[in-house]
Formats: structure tokens, C-alpha cells, sequence
């Protein structure tokens, strides 16, 4: 679809589409953020997190125990202070961290949440509408996720 825009002559509707539309351009899903069913002060989306795992350590067999763990290890990301916060889920993210397994005798096994050797087997999504309740909720007008972790907002 082409947008051609007139200056004064738009919908901040209009162009949040727009931008939807060349984020799919380049291999994003889309989704609507009223569409995704979760608590309010979720930000992850944890089925992209899930699917992406389950694919990259399939060969792992990680238990439901373990896989737990490793989203709880962005999911409970204490918000404040902010500084910190953001730094121990950035360090995740790019880092990733060492599973100590459940079995008895089975490695560790290394955790990447993004694959950067191979960014096609990552899951990218832009999501419009999608509201976060903390102190206050809030709506930005568009959130870009890569295997459920926010890692930009418009």
C-alpha cells in the first residue's frame, strides 16, 4: 500500500498505518495491542518468547520448570530503580545467561534471547494499541518487539 501525505493534511491514525505498513515491509508481524490477551502490567509477550526457545533449544528438551525460569529472568526484572532495571535487561538480552539445569547431571546450557548469528529465526512484531498499567497506564503508539521482548517504543 502507498501513503502519500500532504503536509497538515493527515491522521496521526494514518500515519501510525503507514508505519505499520513499512515495518511489514521488512518482515514484521503485526498485531493490534487490544488483540493480546494479558494483564495490563505485562509487558512481554510471552508466547513470541515461548515459540522462539522452544525453536532455538529444541534439541535442549527444557522442561516446563526450566522454561518458566528463563522468562521469569526478564518477566521479574524488579522496574525501580529504573537505571538498574533497564541495565540487568539489556545485559540479559545481549548476553543471555547460563541455564543450570533441572536433571541431575545435565549442563548448563547458554541462553540467548535474541539470535544474532541468524536474525531470520528471531520473531519481529510491531504492535500498535497497547496499553501497560504501572503507576499509571499508558498507550505509546507503537512498540516493536523481537521474540516478545520490547526493545523500542514510539
Amino acid at each position: 500500500m502507498d501513503y502519500f501525505f500532504t503536509k497538515g493534511k493527515f491522521t496521526e491514525a494514518e500515519l501510525e498505518q503507514a508505519i505499520i505498513e513499512l515495518f511489514r515491509q521488512q518482515g514484521y508481524e503485526y498485531t493490534c495491542g487490544e488483540a493480546i490477551h494479558r494483564e495490563l502490567d505485562t509487558v512481554l509477550l510471552e508466547e513470541d518468547l515461548r515459540a522462539f526457545l522452544t525453536r532455538k533449544y529444541q534439541d535442549k528438551h527444557l522442561s516446563d520448570v526450566e522454561m518458566k525460569k528463563i522468562v521469569n529472568m526478564l518477566s521479574l526484572i524488579p522496574s525501580a530503580p529504573l537505571y538498574a532495571a533497564n541495565r540487568q535487561a539489556f545485559w540479559l538480552v545481549v548476553e543471555g545467561f547460563d541455564l543450570v539445569r533441572d536433571r541431575l547431571g545435565e549442563l548448563p546450557v547458554h541462553i540467548d534471547f535474541i539470535d544474532f548469528e541468524h536474525p531470520e529465526h528471531n520473531i519481529f512484531r510491531v504492535v500498535n494499541q497497547y496499553s501497560v498499567q504501572g503507576k499509571r497506564r499508558r498507550r505509546p503508539d507503537l512498540l516493536l518487539f523481537i521474540n516478545g521482548i520490547p526493545v523500542s517504543i514510539w
